[in-house]
């Protein structure tokens, strides 16, 4: 059986888990791995034990990523104001779920060009996701992995940009 949640700090390569993930769903359906694309659907849960018992259908539950640059609000689950003196805050647990590339989209996993934060909707952010807060990593091996669409609140994605907002895997280089 699978766990309910994953750690992704905890692997070594964790872009290689979300790789699998991409992987498994499309053999499990028969389609072609290039035509799938994470949706990110934040929770307001912080604790494993108030999942649902069985892990998802489809897709992954990621546990223990860190907001830098940012606040979130667990009420309407979009970015806000951080509170004073709050630098980074903890995320609540986040579905990757591989769905079909609609038409015209960009893949939010195969945006390595090195335009953090791109738009992808009106009210939506593309938060860089980080394995460290060395967001550049080392020439051995890169800090970035994905972007994560997150809703934007009362900011639109130009205001996260500025702010630097992104998440992050692990607080510790």
């Amino acid at each position: 059986t699978y766990p309910k949640t994953y750690w992704l700090a905890g692997f070594t390569y964790p872009s290689c888990f979300l790789t699998a993930v991409l992987q498994t769903t499309a053999r499990k359906n028969a389609i072609p791995i290039d035509t799938l694309v994470f949706e990110f659907q934040v929770s307001n849960i912080h604790s494993e034990k108030e999942l649902p018992k069985d892990p998802p259908k489809e897709g992954v539950f990621v546990k223990e990523m860190f907001l830098e640059g940012a606040g979130w609000d667990m009420e309407n689950l979009c970015l806000c104001e951080p509170n004073p003196m709050e630098l980074v805050v903890d995320m609540p647990i986040t579905l990757f779920k591989p769905v079909e590339n609609k038409a015209g989209e960009t893949s939010s996993s195969s945006k390595k060009d090195g335009k953090k934060g791109a738009t992808k909707g009106k009210g939506t952010y593309q938060c860089p996701l980080y394995m460290y807060p060395v967001r550049t990593g080392s020439r051995e091996r890169p800090s970035f992995m994905i972007m994560v669409d997150l809703k934007s609140g009362a900011g639109d994605s130009d205001f996260w940009i500025k702010r630097g907002t992104a998440l992050l895997l692990s607080l510790a280089t």
